[in-house]
């Protein structure tokens, strides 16, 4: 749990731009959605209902809530952590969560569908994923659920979900990770964690942000190339620094991708973005 990783005057706006983004509780949600409420379900599982509230990057018309996603923090966090400064940010989304949208009480598991290959947990290898808190998270509205080892704890080496049933002493060994607005919940590859459900009454709103070393290219979940034709992206890329674009794949000033002609189609394809860092690194 890490907290002051982003500026504080961007969350207020980001939560109320986060909820824009969704129709809201589950008697005003359109019913197309096809959402059951959480009282004709029992027990921990996977529900599709459980994911109906994310929204894919970059979020449109939520300028504060997409310049959360690559907060300076954030980004030098994941690098401390990830062990390199070439790292990639393969995951973007915005989260919501209603009490009775959806029952959201999951098994535990680790998170294998990003990764094409057995997780290392060891540097260099692994990923880092991280929920960013908009607003003040606790048991009530949903702060997620890690295994927290202990030496008389026995995981098991089943890589799938595991119910109640199936390791009573891993859900005794479970805490909840509650924390106030702002809060960075960061966890690698190798943990064990799950979502539960929300009390009446209450709500749920975060960014979920993961990145990993660069030339993990085994990793991965959200594509982010198609994000060139997308207006929403190309405004806030404008607003970028070339170490912001980096964490996207995007060549740094001096890589020798660049050429003059290059840098010029640079400028036409991000229009209004400041390509005198690369200009000037051509010498």
């Amino acid at each position: 749990m890490v907290p002051g990783l982003v500026d504080p005057d961007l969350l207020p706006a980001a939560l109320e731009q986060a909820k824009a983004l969704e129709p809201g509780p589950y008697e005003q949600a359109a019913p197309s959605r096809n959402v059951q409420p959480a009282a004709s379900e029992d027990g921990p599982a996977f529900r599709p209902a459980q994911f109906g509230g994310t929204t894919l990057f970059p979020f449109a018309r939520s300028p504060h809530l997409n310049a959360l996603v690559l907060q300076a923090g954030v980004i030098d966090f994941a690098r401390r952590a990830l062990g390199t400064d070439d790292i990639r940010l393969y995951q973007a989304r915005a989260w919501s969560k209603y009490a009775g949208q959806a029952n959201y009480e999951q098994p535990l598991h680790r998170d294998l569908n990003h990764s094409l290959v057995p997780t290392r947990s060891e540097p260099g290898y692994w990923h880092l994923e991280c929920f960013l808190y908009l607003h003040d998270v606790d048991e009530s509205n949903g702060a997620p659920r890690v295994v927290v080892p202990s030496a008389d704890l026995s995981l098991p080496t089943r890589p799938f979900p595991v119910t109640p049933a199936d390791a009573p002493e891993m859900y005794a060994a479970e805490r909840p990770a509650p924390g106030p607005a702002g809060t960075l919940l960061c966890y690698r590859s190798d943990v064990w964690h799950r979502g539960v459900d929300l009390a009446p009454g209450t709500e749920r709103h975060l960014l979920i942000i993961a990145f990993r070393p660069a030339d993990a290219d085994w990793i991965g979940f959200d594509p982010m190339a198609p994000l060139v034709i997308n207006r929403d992206y190309l405004e806030w890329a404008a607003t970028c620094t070339p170490d912001q674009l980096s964490v996207f794949g995007v060549p740094k000033p001096g890589h020798h991708y660049w050429t003059a002609a290059m840098v010029e189609a640079m400028a036409i394809q991000y229009p209004g973005l400041d390509v005198s860092p690369w200009r000037d690194a051509l010498g």
